[in-house]
């Protein structure tokens, strides 16, 4: 039997009549999963080629215009984890820690001159157990020194999507789909990790479910 859930950032409900409800506590914190499946050796992947292939940088990239970002090789990840309480998967395909944002966007988003772009590309699975979606709002990068969790964003979707990078998006229940998620961290951030929370949440009949961070490392 499915479970409607209410969350606030990570998790977001589908009005389900006559189902059970899940509610999220306002504690977002949580420990780092040690559960994540072992990796497999981080290697470059080849230089794209012209042919468009979805998740990857194709001819959109050579007619978007002058003004278009760009970025180096995307790294192969192939990490993943599975949320067992909540029912969520993911896996890491890609990340691309080089990326160029266009002149125009520099102009537009004045802070870009002190952040770097890194784009992570993620398949996702939404839960079967409850009625929820899952999409790029639901992690975070991380890394050192500072080890702040910065949310992922938005404002170089339209660049990153013309450029052969689109964006994920959410899967409802049940469903997987595969993008990518734009970070912009601070020049200096190094070891970089890609971060999902799950919320601290109680269902209707009182069973409580604790916050826990899912960690995978990209470098």
């Amino acid at each position: 039997m499915r479970v409607r859930i209410r969350t606030f950032l990570p998790v977001m409900a589908a009005i389900v009549a006559g189902s059970a409800l899940l509610t999220a506590c306002n504690d977002d914190s949580g420990s780092s999963s040690d559960g994540t499946a072992s990796p497999s050796p981080t290697v470059s992947a080849p230089a794209p080629s012209g042919t468009s292939v979805a998740g990857t940088p194709s001819a959109l990239a050579s007619t978007a215009g002058a003004d278009s970002g760009s970025s180096g090789s995307p790294v192969t990840v192939n990490k993943s984890f599975t949320d067992d309480v909540m029912g969520e998967k993911a896996t890491v395909l890609k990340y691309v820690s080089g990326y160029q944002p266009s002149a125009a966007s520099k102009t537009k988003y004045s802070a870009l001159a002190d952040e770097q772009v890194v784009l992570v590309e993620v398949k996702v699975t939404a839960s079967s157990k409850y009625y929820d979606s899952f999409g790029a709002n639901s992690f975070y990068l991380t890394g050192m020194p500072n080890g702040i969790d910065q949310a992922s964003t938005t404002i170089l979707d339209d660049e990153v999507k013309a450029a052969g990078y689109p964006p994920l998006p959410d899967a409802e229940t049940g469903k997987t789909t595969t993008g990518w998620v734009v970070f912009t961290p601070g020049k200096d951030t190094k070891k970089l990790v890609l971060r999902y929370k799950r919320l601290a949440a109680k269902t209707s009949s009182g069973t409580s479910i604790s916050a826990k961070n899912f960690d995978i490392p990209l470098n």
